[in-house]
């Protein structure tokens, strides 16, 4: 009975020891800056020093003159890079900071990580990057900040898949237009590549009618089948592999006026459809793209798409943005 008491005890004992052990923790002060000095040079351990850090840190002063001074006193770059990730700054990188921490004997691998982490605004002028250099910035640092100071690079192509709706400015008729020509178009609505203006709207397109099949070969209707042909990347049509827009009249002696459709899968159709091919509607995934004056109108064999009517592209290909266009981000 006495042994069971005495054993009951020391458990007590020893949950109260570990709680008051914590508490002790717990109420410890967040490290200072001068704190973290004086334990880098009391001689304890980084592994130490990183668990404290990782624990205490969170008001430790993490910005470019706190960082200077405190590598002038003797903590190192493994230190002050847990001292970031735990209390990162908000001050933005600039031109004089990165040279401060150059001159800061600061490592390339430490400044590019910081750079990496907070947000910057560099000046990256001729002048300026000669002056960076001189006094000690290397040339990694310095591709670095003309990257930064440049923006995002912009994207070097628009992937298959992308959609592409046109507006056209001359109308189609397919008893005055034979197959192979082309028409006016503007592009109706910007085209972004990860959240970038690669093609802004209004920007000049062209389309081409691709065949007309005589009435009586197709169910009795004419189809007439629209492509994308260019589109214009920073002032220079390019040639482009799209899907097709098909439009079929009805059998003679039958009108009809129907609203200008578009699918976004493997072609676009505008009405009725004969033949089926590249151009023909997808299950129930069609959607409808339409505008003032898109009316599209069939009359026995005749079909007529006026302009202001938009039709829908899915590239089928990837189109290479050679010169890299101005692109703005959105």
């Amino acid at each position: 009975m006495l042994g069971g008491y005495v054993s009951m005890r020391r458990l007590l004992t020893a949950v109260m020891s570990v709680t008051l052990m914590g508490v002790a923790v717990h109420a410890q002060p967040s490290l200072s800056n001068d704190d973290l000095v004086k334990l880098t040079k009391s001689g304890l351990s980084e592994e130490f020093i990183l668990n404290l850090i990782d624990q205490q840190g969170s008001r430790l002063s993490t910005d470019v003159s706190s960082l200077v001074d405190l590598k002038q006193n003797g903590v190192n770059e493994r230190l002050l890079r847990a001292a970031i990730r735990k209390s990162p700054s908000q001050e933005s990188l600039n031109s004089e900071s990165i040279l401060r921490l150059a001159r800061g004997g600061f490592s390339d691998d430490f400044i590019l990580d910081l750079m990496s982490r907070e947000p910057g605004r560099f000046t990256a002028s001729a002048n300026r990057i000669v002056e960076l250099k001189q006094a000690g910035v290397s040339e990694r640092v310095l591709s670095k900040m003309v990257m930064e100071a440049s923006g995002p690079p912009a994207p070097r192509e628009i992937p298959t898949g992308t959609s592409v709706t046109v507006r056209l400015i001359d109308r189609i008729d397919s008893e005055k237009d034979d197959p192979g020509a082309e028409f006016r178009a503007s592009v109706d609505h910007d085209i972004l590549v990860d959240g970038q203006v690669v093609v802004p709207r209004g920007a000049d397109a062209r389309v081409r009618l691709a065949t007309e099949k005589d009435a009586g070969k197709f169910s009795g209707r004419t189809q007439l089948t629209v492509e994308l042909l260019t589109l214009s990347v920073n002032g220079m049509p390019m040639r482009v592999m799209s899907s097709e827009v098909t439009e079929a009249g009805k059998s003679q002696g039958t009108s009809t006026a129907k609203r200008a459709a578009a699918v976004g899968a493997v072609g676009a159709i505008i009405g009725a459809i004969a033949g089926g091919g590249k151009g023909a509607a997808i299950g129930a995934g069609a959607g409808a793209a339409t505008g003032a004056g898109s009316e599209v109108f069939t009359k026995g064999s005749r079909v007529r798409i006026p302009s202001e009517t938009l039709l829908t592209f899915t590239l089928e290909s990837a189109l290479r943005l050679e010169d890299g266009p101005p692109s703005r981000t959105r």
